[in-house]
Parts: C-alpha cells; sequence; structure tokens
C-alpha cells in the first residue's frame, strides 16, 4: 500500500453496524472488520475514529451527534449487514442531516451486495465500498486529499447522473496484504472491557453459586475475537459470505490466511494489550480446512508458548471448522493447546439436505468426530438449519431427533428453523425458490423509506411447510414468557425452547421424537 501525501489533513469516521437489540444480529463484541480499516488508516497516517452504535453510554443518535459534532469529518463510512441494513441506513440519514457536506460511504455485505440498493434507501451516498475496505478507502482519502474524481477507485461502486450504478472491481488482498492489515487493528482502542462488564451484567456473574460455573462463564465472556482468513471457500448454497470477496473482484480470488508464526504473533500482542483476556475466538469462518498444514504446528506453538511464559498456560481457544477437516490426531492436538470448543456447520443430519447445500461429503464424518471430541472433553457447538426447501417431515423429525441426541450428550447447538436468504447466497438468487420465499416490507426507521425484503425460504413440501412455521409460533410464545421472567437467555435455553417445541408439533403429528428433551426442558 503506497504512502499518502498529506496536503490535507483528511478526517474520518467509520461507523460499526448498528444492531439495537445488542447481540441478537452482531457479536456482543467490537466490530471487528471496521475495526482493522481504521488500524490501517491510522497506521498510513490519517486522523480516523470508531463509532460503536452498539457500545454507547448515552442514546445512541446522542451519542452519535456528540461525535459528528466533535470535528469536521471529511469522510464517515457506515458498515452494513444484511439483518441490521435498517438501523444503519437510518444512523446514515441521520448524519447526512448534521453534516451535509461530508462524503458519506457504506460498505460491508449488504453494501457490496447490494449497492443498488443502498443507492436507492441511504442518503445521498457518494461511494460503496465492495468487499475488503482497506485499499478503497486509502484511495478514497488519497482523492480528497488531492482534490480529485472519486471515480474509477478499484473496490467501490458510484450512481452515474442518469441513475445507473457502475462497479468497479479490485483484487482481494494478498497474502502480505491481510497480514499487514491484521496486523494494523488497534487491539489497544478497542473497548473489550465494555462488552465484558456488558456481558457480565447479563450473565448475572456476580450470583453464581459455584466457583466453578463462574470461571466458564468468564472463560466465555472474557474472549477477544481474532481474524487469520480472507475467506471461505467452501461455497455452501445458504451462505453470502463465501461469495463477499468475488462479487467485489469480479472472479473466485485466493484464499489467503496468516501463517503459524503470524498467528502466534498476532496471539502474544492481543495477551500483551488484554491481560486478563481468557479465550481467543477465531473468528474464520473455517479454521481449519481439510487440506490444512497449519493445524498441527500452531497448537505445537501454543504449547510451546505456553511452557515459555509468552502465552498464559490457561487461555483457551474457540474456532469454527470443517468437520470432513477433523482427525483424532487434530482433535487431540487441539485439546492440548485449549481448544475447549469448536463451532462446526452441521447445518442439517439429512444427507439430501446437506446434498441442497452443498455439503453432502460432510455426512459420514458427523458421527465420528462428534463422539470423539467429546471423549476428549472439547464441546462441539453445531449450527443447524432445521429446513430447507426440498425438505419433508422425515427430514424435519430427523433432525430434531439427532440434535436432541447430541445436546444431551454434552454437544452445544444453534437453531434456525429454515434457510435465511441472505443477499449473495445461492439460494437467495436462485428464481427456483422465489414461490417459497416469504417477504416482509421493512422500514427506515426516522424516514418514510420502505423496501419488501426476504426473509425466509420455507420448505416447498405444504405440511413441512407449515410444521415449521407452527414450531416457530411455538418457540416464540415459550421465549416470550421466559423473557418476561427476566434475565439473560443463554444459546443453550434456546435450542432446548426450539426442540421442545418441534417434538410436539411433530408429535401431535404423528412423528415420534425423542422424549430425552423432557429432561433437557427441566435442566434448562
Amino acid at each position: 500500500m503506497e504512502p499518502l501525501r498529506h496536503d490535507r489533513n483528511i478526517k474520518v469516521l467509520l461507523i460499526g453496524p448498528y444492531d439495537p437489540l445488542c447481540g441478537e444480529y452482531t457479536f456482543l463484541a467490537p466490530p471487528l472488520g471496521v475495526w482493522r480499516i481504521a488500524g490501517t488508516l491510522r497506521a498510513h497516517g490519517i486522523d480516523t475514529h470508531v463509532f460503536d452504535p452498539n457500545c454507547c453510554e448515552l442514546r445512541v443518535t446522542a451519542a452519535l451527534e456528540a461525535t459528528l459534532r466533535s470535528r469536521n469529518w471529511d469522510v464517515i463510512g457506515f458498515s452494513t449487514t444484511g439483518m441490521t441494513l435498517r438501523h444503519d441506513l437510518s444512523l446514515a440519514h441521520f448524519a447526512r442531516r448534521l453534516a451535509p457536506g461530508t462524503c458519506l460511504v457504506a460498505g460491508g455485505m449488504e453494501a457490496t451486495f447490494r449497492p443498488e440498493r443502498l443507492f436507492e434507501l441511504g442518503p445521498p451516498f457518494d461511494l460503496i465500498v465492495l468487499g475488503e475496505g482497506e485499499k478503497p478507502l486509502l484511495q478514497l482519502v488519497a482523492r480528497l486529499q488531492r482534490g480529485a474524481s472519486l471515480d474509477g477507485i478499484p473496490g467501490t461502486a458510484l450512481r452515474t447522473n442518469d441513475g445507473k450504478v457502475v462497479r468497479f472491481h479490485q483484487p482481494a488482498m494478498t497474502h502480505s496484504e491481510l497480514c499487514e492489515a491484521i496486523g494494523y487493528t488497534p487491539y489497544e482502542s478497542m473497548p473489550y472491557r465494555k462488552y465484558w462488564e456488558r456481558l457480565e451484567e447479563a450473565y448475572e456473574i456476580g450470583r453464581l453459586p459455584f466457583k466453578a460455573d463462574r470461571e466458564a462463564r468468564l472463560a466465555e465472556i472474557r474472549a477477544v475475537r481474532l481474524i487469520t482468513l480472507n475467506y471461505c471457500p467452501m461455497a455452501c448454497s445458504f451462505c453470502s459470505s463465501t461469495n463477499f470477496l468475488r462479487e467485489a473482484q469480479g472472479s473466485v480470488p485466493g484464499v489467503a490466511r496468516l501463517d503459524t508464526s503470524e498467528c502466534l504473533t498476532m496471539l502474544e500482542r492481543i495477551v500483551s494489550i488484554h491481560s486478563d483476556v481468557r479465550t481467543v475466538i477465531f473468528q474464520d469462518d473455517i479454521f481449519a480446512l481439510t487440506r490444512d498444514e497449519r493445524v498441527l504446528p500452531l497448537c505445537d506453538a501454543i504449547l510451546d508458548a505456553k511452557a515459555r511464559g509468552r502465552l498464559p498456560r490457561e487461555l483457551q481457544f474457540i474456532s469454527t471448522n470443517r468437520i470432513d477437516a477433523m482427525s483424532f490426531d487434530r482433535l487431540e492436538a487441539m485439546r492440548r493447546a485449549g481448544f475447549r470448543v469448536l463451532g462446526f456447520g452441521i447445518e442439517n443430519f439429512s444427507r439430501g439436505v446437506l446434498a441442497e447445500f452443498n455439503k453432502s461429503q460432510i455426512h459420514r464424518h458427523i458421527d465420528p468426530v462428534l463422539s470423539a471430541a467429546l471423549r476428549l472433553g472439547i464441546t462441539p457447538f453445531l449450527d443447524l438449519i432445521l429446513t430447507s426447501p426440498g425438505s419433508t417431515l422425515a427430514d424435519l423429525a430427523e433432525n430434531v431427533r439427532q440434535a436432541s441426541r447430541w445436546l444431551a450428550a454434552g454437544c452445544e447447538v444453534g437453531i434456525y428453523p429454515y434457510v435465511i436468504p441472505f443477499s449473495g447466497a445461492a439460494m437467495a438468487r436462485d428464481a427456483t425458490f422465489a414461490q417459497h420465499t416469504v417477504y416482509e416490507t421493512v422500514g427506515v426507521p426516522g424516514t418514510d423509506l420502505v423496501w419488501r425484503q426476504a426473509t425466509k425460504i420455507l420448505p416447498a413440501d405444504p405440511q413441512t411447510r407449515n410444521t415449521i412455521l407452527e414450531i416457530e409460533e411455538q418457540f416464540e410464545m415459550a421465549s416470550a414468557w421466559h423473557a418476561r421472567r427476566g434475565g439473560h437467555l443463554p444459546s443453550r435455553v434456546r435450542s432446548v425452547l426450539w426442540l421442545e417445541a418441534a417434538r410436539r408439533v411433530l408429535s401431535d403429528g404423528g412423528e415420534a421424537c425423542d422424549n430425552r428433551l423432557e429432561a433437557l426442558v427441566a435442566s434448562a
């Protein structure tokens, strides 16, 4: 990345995705991608600040107004996601009213896949960033410093005078560029402690009766996130993130990720900044690949660093992995290194549904890997989608039985009832699913702007479709009842509520399900 001239001191404000529910649609953690971009801009001498709408001491609009009035910003950038878009756009409109002459840009998932929508529904954005934001924003600042046109910056989209949206593709970052950008992430400025305090309050840590339970929860709460991979190449049909860099580049990008020594450098840096961190969460979509030359050497390097005192012996790790990449040797090495939770995108226990998701190859690995992980003392976290467009009632019942079985065995489970058509996912783009897609009218708070948002892809089979909708209704009633009782609703309780609702509805329809759920409900 070329150094910038400093003919003019450009001031940049970056705003993270806004989740008013504080953890329903985003991680309860600093927005890592936004902070990484801020670090790169700062490293190039650009005055850059981050506003995190999910971590404000004041009401969000009051806090944002104070930030906007604190100086004359030259660039204000908004990060967007599909689930937070209406709130992101609301903040953008608010910022445009208070800073009418400032260059407004938007980036992130939704901006990359649907720039037309953002130009239509947002305030007059000057530019949309496509894909990774570091290089486009550096070029944007350089253009502003020279007073040059913003046309043609690689990795951006703009709207022409006749209303057309023009995209300018950019290549994904190389390994060295990615390593540099990750290294610039300003962990020393990121408000992890504020998030930890909020989580501790939500979990009511001070009221836990047993030290072991307290320590287990603290290990999860006092966590710092680290990205070491540019994107997941698995191409699951329901997933949008696998296409994020492809959309920005206009072709299939190469995989880039930190090597063993680079990972260890980042871990040591994180620990030196946040000395009381208990867990590092590798936020990569896929941490362990099938042909992976990094897993075992990294585990050995972590063990050596702990022995030498460069990393705390009690430091633990969480990662998401391909289940077909897990051998017993890898699981054992990861357990010894301190990996206590391994996420697996199981998605579904039906081979046919997995084929729909472009994941049929993992089916034979599910039972042996989960069994081995549990024997080693690792907690598997399973992401499940209960139905697909091609699901049958038998598929749904089998999913509920298997999810109940593994939850009772010691796994944790996160459940989605149906495919969510995220922008950029293959399923969301497939016209054959249009008749099974449910839309909702969504509005931008503080404006009269509305649009039709795809929210569900339901099973084509009428019986299965009606069943999953009834399950969803019963789950919402049960979760509302628990919410009225107050306190945090942990992921495990949500999963039990989903499965119990499914068991009741399926049993009423003649599909037998595992009655061990009754014990899980009681324990939850």
